[in-house]
């Protein structure tokens, strides 16, 4: 397979960079960049045709799967020793494996229908082991093994991407059900002293305070903390509204031992103070 693309830097259009390594297959063709960056800069990457490009890049150890249409296209690079993977794949071979890896199949039809967006994929923590294996296998295999070999290589690049990305989306969805679960119990339970208690709500389910108050966020949008406080407040004014119940004992029952504390909160929150809504 030849190759159907060309990387430029931004700063020097008239020279194509040349691949430090390269491997031409019948499932794809490859190719390792190695450069040196002294200043910001922008990468170009020139595409002739649509094409299927898988690109791993070792600085930051983070590898995309993407259909990208013919044409030119741009990333800002930062100074530093870049090393970068660029894998072409066989359209006819993204096909056949799309069909039996949904997690890809959101590639093939912007290529079915010659769409002129990209589809860019996840990234995945995969690109360092991907450029050992290219070069271990540019150093191992022999003319007699290279088809076989570069199969090989090919479809382990393809498996640990997808792995990854699999791995990545059951970590999602674990964290979204961490998250719900957190919300409904802080929801349940506002005025019970363990919402206050960080270290105990973290042991309730099984992880660091320091996740718990991420989980949080994800579930809120806001801090755990000041979620709480909200709930407080719209159910003591609530009882104000509904109820006949002095202030200090609405102050126990969302939560708060001192009505001191709730007054303020309230105040702070409503501008007025509780005793002062319940006159009205």
């Amino acid at each position: 397979m030849q190759s159907n693309i060309k990387l430029y830097l931004a700063s020097d259009l008239l020279q194509a960079l040349n691949p430090k390594l390269s491997f031409s297959h019948y499932l794809a063709h490859v190719e390792l960049f190695e450069y040196d960056q002294d200043c910001n800069d922008s990468l170009i990457m020139s595409i002739a045709r649509p094409s299927f490009l898988m690109v791993a890049n070792g600085r930051s150890n983070s590898c995309q799967l993407s259909y990208h249409p013919a044409g030119t296209f741009q990333k800002m690079i930062h100074p530093g020793c870049h090393k970068l993977l660029l894998i072409e794949l066989r359209p006819e071979w993204v096909m056949y494996k799309c069909e039996n890896l949904t997690e890809l199949q959101s590639l093939i039809m912007p290529y079915r229908t010659n769409s002129g967006s990209p589809v860019i994929l996840p990234s995945c923590s995969v690109a360092k082991g991907l450029l050992k294996s290219f070069r271990e296998m540019k150093v191992q295999t022999t003319e007699l093994n290279m088809d076989k070999d570069g199969y090989i290589f090919l479809n382990r690049c393809i498996s640990k991407y997808y792995g990854s990305l699999l791995s990545r989306a059951a970590t999602s969805q674990y964290h979204q059900h961490k998250a719900a679960a957190i919300a409904s119990f802080i929801s349940e339970n506002f005025a019970s002293e363990v919402v206050d208690d960080l270290p105990k709500l973290a042991a309730k389910f099984m992880v660091s305070e320091r996740h718990l108050e991420r989980l949080a966020r994800m579930a809120f949008g806001i801090p755990l903390h000041s979620q709480v406080i909200k709930i407080r407040m719209n159910s003591g004014l609530n009882h104000l509204h509904t109820s006949n119940k002095p202030v200090h004992e609405i102050a126990g029952l969302i939560g708060y031992r001192e009505p001191c504390y709730f007054s303020r909160a309230f105040k702070k929150c409503f501008g007025i103070s509780p005793t002062y809504w319940a006159k009205m």
